[in-house]
């Protein structure tokens, strides 16, 4: 109908600014809602109102537009009929013509069936008019308001996905103009339903794996409710199944005991079930019970611990939760903790506090004075202890907010050059080497890609291809998905594997990090994923960082500048090393380049890589042993 021939036939009405010189051109005959292209004349450029109303005397204008451009456009109206295209100037109609408007068509196809919320194709052809669309309406019935709907745009025909609605039963598919439905297609939809497996029984916080099976919709989740109620919050974390694999997916539960279910919901209606009871955790914690201020020692645990719990010291036995002391997150493949004892004596407790905030046990900690003030000892390392049996996989967050400045330099700019200097200086030439990068690709997407495939690395060529990435505005940042993306890209690495994450910000894609970290743990290999936070102002989520890294076997470092993105990069590549005192004790535990460690005054050996070194710890002394590269 867009092709109509236009008839230029013009009338004019008499009006006082002399009415030969006012006129509009337009077709005699267009479909409804069409978009109409009127050309005009007139002694004045402004001031002009374009005008359609029914041929009867007196008749109300149905649509308008204000004349602003030559031709101008007015919307015909949604109805049938014969009218009149009118030019109005001050309130008096200058000119008008005839127009007759037929009923717009159009046609609509699709599958004969579908399931509850499936994603079906829908083709259509029709007038494409402004804000036409197609959707679902009940059998030869009204449109679902609630309903999938997309727009057709200014495609005259084509073809695009539709979500069948939630409910079973008769529908059609519609192309709406409007509020009037010019097609139709008689579509059933049949009823779904889910099949879901989980444990009969998981303590309070912990994570475990749900199988299950169903028809996948997009939007599709799992998650929890109570017994035989609908999904609600506060009870655990949920999943969409279109990020899972292998029909299976993590869950984790928060930590108020009682009789749930996990659920499988598509299209906010649950079609699966199965019981699951949360039962209270039991945690307990031994320390040394007395120990000299300043100096670090080894808390042990035993029981249902999980990924965000940690121990941390605390004065008298009052719980004050400030951090004031030294504290850390646990690790749940390892059943001990290191803690630096405060430096001022007196009474303290250790405790024992869930991700939620729970005290599961609490030991007293008397903190005493050393005969002789302690003394420092430093272990650096000028380049990491690393070979082509190990590997370094970094994970470059480059999406929007990298694009902020910082010193005059964007935080992508920066976080290049520390790259690069990072393979150059201080990871070893021929060591496995691996680069995967979000949010430099789409904006709007948590897509997430592998730039340098695991290899041995070449300084020169990894240069190269870090310098070309560049952050993109808007795009999101996919920590989980990069994460769990490295059990591929570090796969058959004979040595140690040190997965290094830079990111400036919190996961954007309703991913699940932590639950990524303790997947690769589980794999068995001898891994750290540290983490390292730049420019990061956001206490909580530094926190959450570091119950990751925890989880991880690793560390978590803040970074605010370029000099201290470097020394954390630096030091998430860098040497576990290990103390050990005159009487073949463990004393402290490190990675080189970080804080000197406060020790009494005494002889101590330093193991690390192969490698044992003699030091000898004055009282009041500062000691740098450093190991070979």
């Amino acid at each position: 109908m867009r092709g109509l021939i236009t008839a230029i036939l013009t009338v004019i009405v008499s009006a006082p600014l002399g009415a030969r010189d006012f006129a509009i051109q337009a077709p005699d005959e267009v479909h409804t809602r069409q978009s109409v292209e009127v050309h005009w004349t007139a002694p004045v450029a402004d001031g002009q109102l374009l005008e359609i109303r029914p041929e009867a005397e007196d008749a109300r204008r149905v649509t308008y537009s204000y004349v602003r451009n030559n031709p101008e456009r007015i919307e015909a109206p949604e109805q049938p009929g014969n009218y009149l295209l009118t030019l109005i100037h001050e309130g008096a109609v200058q000119a008008a013509r005839p127009l007759r408007v037929v009923m717009a068509t159009a046609t609509i196809d699709g599958p004969a069936s579908a399931g509850a919320g499936e994603t079906i194709e829908v083709r259509w052809s029709g007038p494409a008019n402004r804000s036409d669309l197609i959707s679902w309406a009940l059998r030869d019935g009204e449109f679902l308001r609630r309903s999938s709907y997309g727009y057709v745009g200014d495609a005259q025909q084509g073809a695009r996905t539709l979500r069948a609605p939630a409910q079973a039963g008769e529908y059609d598919l519609i192309y709406r103009s409007g509020s009037t439905i010019l097609a139709r297609y008689p579509v059933t939809v049949g009823s779904v339903s889910a099949s879901v497996s989980a444990p009969p029984s998981v303590h309070a916080g912990s994570r475990f794996t749900v199988a299950f099976e169903g028809p996948n919709n997009a939007g599709d989740r799992l998650t929890f409710s109570e017994r035989g109620g609908e999904p609600r919050s506060g009870i655990g974390s949920y999943v969409y199944v279109g990020n899972t694999t292998d029909q299976s997916a993590v869950l984790r539960v928060d930590e108020t005991p009682g009789e749930y279910d996990v659920v499988y919901v598509s299209n906010d209606e649950v079609i699966g079930r199965a019981p699951i009871d949360i039962i209270a955790a039991s945690v307990d914690i031994e320390g040394p019970g007395q120990i000299p201020a300043g100096l670090r020692f080894g808390v042990t645990w035993r029981g249902e611990a999980n990924a965000g719990d940690m121990i941390l010291i605390e004065e008298g036995d009052q719980a004050r939760h400030d951090y004031r002391h030294d504290y850390r997150y646990i690790d749940p493949a390892e059943a001990s903790v290191e803690l630096a004892a405060p430096d001022a004596s007196g009474d303290y407790s250790l405790v024992f506090r869930t991700r939620g905030g729970q005290i599961l046990d609490r030991e007293p900690l008397s903190v005493t004075r050393l005969p002789e003030p302690p003394g420092q000892l430093m272990v650096t390392q000028r380049r990491a202890s690393l070979d082509s049996d190990d590997a370094v996989g970094v994970i470059l967050d480059a999406s929007g907010s990298m694009l902020q400045r910082l010193g005059g330099e964007r935080r992508i700019e920066i976080a290049r050059a520390t790259l690069i200097d990072l393979v150059n200086d201080t990871v070893p030439e021929g060591t496995g080497f691996a680069l995967r990068v979000f949010g430099h690709r789409e904006a709007d997407s948590c897509r997430t890609d592998l730039e340098i495939p695991l290899g041995p690395l070449d300084p020169a060529r990894v240069s190269t291809t870090i310098a070309g990435i560049d952050a993109m505005n808007l795009a999101r940042t996919p920590i989980a998905a990069s994460i769990a993306r490295a059990s591929a890209d570090l796969a058959g690495v004979e040595g140690q594997r040190i997965l290094v994450i830079l990111t400036d910000g919190e996961e954007t894609c309703e991913g699940d990090p932590a639950s990524a970290i303790a997947a690769l743990r589980e794999l068995g290999w001898d891994i750290r994923v540290n983490i390292v936070g730049f420019a990061i102002d956001n206490d909580e989520l530094e926190q959450t960082f570091e119950s990751w890294a925890a989880a991880g076997g690793g560390h978590y470092s803040s970074a605010s500048d370029a000099d201290s993105l470097s020394q954390a990069m630096t030091q998430a590549v860098a040497t576990p090393f290990r103390i050990i005192d005159e009487q073949g004790a463990e004393v402290a535990t490190g990675v080189t380049g970080d804080e000197a460690v406060s020790l009494p005054p005494g002889h101590y050996r330093i193991v690390s890589a192969g490698q044992t070194l003699n030091a000898t710890v004055g009282s009041e002394e500062r000691t740098t042993v450093t190991l070979d590269p």
